[in-house]
């Protein structure tokens, strides 16, 4: 028999603060590969949080790496020579990105930017060497860093949670926009490396978020009818709203105009709590 309910996490923001990594990593893939790819004058930074938290609100941006691909191809089609010249607001870049319509990002970047871009694979790399650093990243992958030797910025996140999965009475499942190994890196912080491998959705089964997907499948092998869906962006939203099976709570800054918003998970596990509901 299904379980009436089950708790569904997002990870980035929501699980784990990534506030001091994937941001980062974004800001120094653009400022690197501007400098030694697009061989730019480095004279100022173009793309900050405000840039960042714009492209986060847009649903078909939950991939940081495509993020920074995205920037990139946007100034690799400006012809400039220092990076000043393409200094743009946050609200510039949102107006670009609003005609981005479609849920998979790459077919508007392409078309928007023309052919003469970054490889989206190569951008991939070098964010991966920024977030992984050269030894997790041989450990993990099985690669050395073709660009970058670094710690890694992994290494900066930490948990926002502190209950083993296994503590809750309702099935638990984790539905993210990372790879297998970049979830693995997140379930070591939260000590949740014991969390079966039918619990969760992560990008390179060819799962993503907008899609709601995920939840069928998830509900499929944890045997749930509803959930409780934690999420932090627009994208994790728009999947819950396709989905359209029990309720979504917003954490943290980006959602914030969000009726069910919580300033962190911790708030709004304790309000579920509160109702007297059975965690």
């Amino acid at each position: 028999m299904a379980a009436k309910r089950a708790l569904i996490f997002d990870v980035d923001g929501v699980l784990v603060d990534t506030s001091r990594s994937f941001p980062n990593v974004v800001f120094t893939a653009i400022q690197w590969w501007s400098k030694y790819k697009l061989n730019l004058q480095v004279d100022c930074r173009p793309f900050g949080k405000e840039h960042y938290k714009v492209t986060k609100n847009h649903p078909s941006f939950n991939d940081d790496y495509d993020i920074a691909w995205a920037f990139l191809a946007f100034l690799a089609s400006k012809r400039i020579k220092r990076l000043s010249e393409s200094r743009i607001s946050p609200l510039e870049w949102g107006n670009i990105l609003s005609s981005c319509k479609q849920g998979d990002p790459i077919p508007w970047v392409l078309s928007m930017f023309g052919s003469d871009i970054p490889k989206r694979e190569e951008v991939r790399k070098l964010c991966e060497e920024i977030y992984f650093g050269s030894n997790t990243l041989q450990h993990i992958n099985g690669r050395l860093p073709q660009n970058v030797r670094i710690k890694g910025l992994w290494h900066l996140e930490t948990p926002n949670i502190t209950t083993h999965w296994s503590s809750f009475s309702i099935p638990v499942g984790i539905y993210t926009g990372r790879s297998r190994s970049e979830l693995q890196l997140a379930l070591e912080i939260l000590g949740w490396s014991d969390l079966p491998k039918d619990h969760y959705i992560t990008s390179d089964m060819g799962i993503s978020k907008p899609s709601p997907e995920g939840f069928y499948v998830l509900s499929q092998t944890l045997k749930f009818e509803n959930v409780y869906y934690f999420g932090d962006t627009q994208s994790d939203l728009e999947a819950f709203k396709a989905y359209g099976r029990g309720k979504f709570f917003a954490i943290g800054n980006y959602l914030a105009n969000h009726p069910n918003h919580f300033n962190n998970l911790k708030e709004a596990l304790d309000f579920l709590l509160a109702r007297q509901l059975k965690l």
